[in-house]
């Protein structure tokens, strides 16, 4: 459907057309699409999340002329919750799929922005598939949790508290597993082979400002391994808004994606 909002006014994604995307040998997927001129984005949401938290962020770039789609990855919102594939490559396999079956590719190639696990997944998205303009990593897609923790198991413990290691409960086992993909994962492999542009948003303190928790420290170690490591790669510091970025700072955000929009544009000589 296409849609028409007023200045300043958020439009949630709720407002698109929900579309159930049966992918070819894959899960059918729920996407919130919202038809416009100018060139898509593909929203990515965090692990335990759905499409919905891209709503003001999505309201902003549809303003501005993109058409937006905002994904439940498997096993989340009102997506299909198939017994396997709980982890990110497989996860990046079924957006690749997904691109195709909704016809962005060649000019209408996307530009991609995950939150949180959903960077991890659109990193893996953009270095193993041709076809992507441009790619946003907010909070994610850097983390290489094996730096800081000796087993999977001090690393969930540490991120899940409150979780037990195994309880039988077949939610708890798809969380395990994406967390476990996630420990596995090593983002460096993938920079390379990324020439696209690329914005970095982490919500910590940059080098050379106060961070009071000193939580920080792998955080901007990854991102500087990002910026080596990424042909055109750029940061933009979101600490102060924590977790919540996309419902804190939309509106910074959305003025993101969109830079990032125009210097992904192919120059005309």
């Amino acid at each position: 459907m296409h849609a028409e909002t007023k200045a300043g006014v958020d439009m949630p994604v709720e407002q698109g057309e929900v579309q159930t995307v049966q992918l070819i040998d894959g899960p059918a997927l729920a996407v919130s699409r919202i038809e416009a001129p100018l060139r898509p984005f593909l929203l990515v949401h965090s692990e335990s999340a759905d499409s919905t938290v891209w709503g003001q962020v999505a309201g902003r770039l549809v303003e501005a002329g993109h058409e937006i789609a905002a994904v439940d990855l498997r096993g989340h919102g009102r997506s299909e919750t198939p017994a396997t594939g709980y982890d990110t490559d497989t996860s990046a396999d079924d957006l690749s799929t997904l691109l195709d079956q909704l016809g962005y590719t060649g000019a209408r190639s996307p530009i991609v922005a995950g939150h949180g696990w959903g960077a991890n997944v659109a990193l893996s998205l953009a270095a193993r598939r041709d076809g992507i303009t441009g790619l946003c990593l907010i909070d994610g897609g850097w983390t290489r949790p094996a730096w800081r923790y000796p087993t999977f198991e001090e690393f969930w413990a540490s991120t899940n508290p409150d979780s037990p290691q195994d309880d039988g409960d077949p939610l708890l086992a798809r969380r395990r597993s994406i967390a476990h993909s996630v420990f596995l994962g090593e983002p460096r492999a993938w920079y390379p082979l990324i020439g696209v542009p690329v914005v970095l948003c982490p919500v910590v303190p940059p080098d050379g400002v106060s961070d009071p928790d000193g939580g920080g420290t792998a955080t901007r170690t990854g991102i500087a391994e990002a910026l080596g490591g990424l042909p055109r790669a750029r940061v933009s510091w979101y600490y102060g808004v924590g977790a919540r970025m996309l419902t804190a700072d939309p509106g910074r955000i959305a003025d993101d994606l969109l830079t990032l929009a125009a210097d992904a544009e192919p120059s005309i000589s």
